[in-house]
C-alpha cells in the first residue's frame, strides 16, 4: 500500500519518530518543521535509517503558513494526503492561579488550533475519496490533570474533546 503522509512536528521527539517509521514502513512521508534548518537531527536520522522524509516548513500557528505548506503538499501528491499526525505542539506551565490568559491562548493556538487549521487543509479531499485517517497526538494530561502545567493541560483536555467531535462528523465519509 503506497500511502502519503503528514507528520506535524516532525523535529523532534514523538513527531520525528512516527515521520521516519512511517517511511521505514513505505510511506511517503512529509514532515512538517518550523525551520529547515534546524531539521539536521531529522534528516540524519532518516539519512540513518535509509529513508526519506520530504520536509515543509510550516508553522501550524499561523494560518498563511499551513495553507502555503499544505498547498506544497497537495500540489506534489496532487491532492491526496492518506494520513495526517497532528503531533506538533508546545509546553506550557503555570499554576492556574499565575498563568496569564495570554499564555493559554498561546499554547491553544498551536496544540489545539494547529490540529483543526491541518485538518481543514487534508479533509475534504478525505471526504471526496471516501477514505482516510486523522490522528491527533494529545498526552494523558489530556484526560489526567497534572500540577503547574494548566495551559498545557487546557489544551490537550481541548483537543481530546475536538477529536472525538470530529470523529462523530467524519466517519460517516470513511474518515
Amino acid at each position: 500500500m503506497h500511502t502519503i503522509s503528514v507528520v506535524t512536528g516532525a523535529n523532534s521527539g514523538i513527531g520525528r519518530a512516527t515521520a521516519i517509521h512511517l517511511a521505514q514502513q513505505g510511506h511517503t512521508v512529509f514532515g512538517t518543521v518550523r525551520s529547515r534548518t534546524k531539521a539536521t537531527k531529522l534528516q540524519a536520522m532518516a539519512d540513518a535509517a535509509g529513508v526519506t522524509v520530504q520536509l515543509v516548513e510550516l508553522d501550524v500557528a499561523d494560518d498563511a503558513s499551513v495553507a502555503g505548506g499544505f498547498a506544497h503538499i497537495l500540489d506534489t501528491t496532487g491532492g491526496v494526503v492518506d494520513l495526517l499526525v497532528n503531533n506538533a505542539g508546545v509546553g506550557g506551565n503555570a499554576t492556574a492561579e499565575e498563568c496569564s490568559p495570554q499564555l493559554h491562548l498561546e499554547v491553544m493556538n498551536v496544540n489545539l488550533c494547529g490540529a483543526v487549521r491541518c485538518s481543514q487543509q487534508v479533509l475534504p479531499g478525505m471526504r471526496a475519496r471516501g477514505a482516510g485517517t486523522i490522528v491527533n497526538i494529545t498526552s494523558v494530561v489530556g484526560r489526567i490533570a497534572a500540577l503547574a502545567q494548566s495551559p498545557y493541560v487546557t489544551s490537550k483536555w481541548a483537543l481530546e474533546g475536538w477529536s472525538e467531535q470530529l470523529a462523530q462528523e467524519v466517519a460517516p465519509f470513511g474518515v
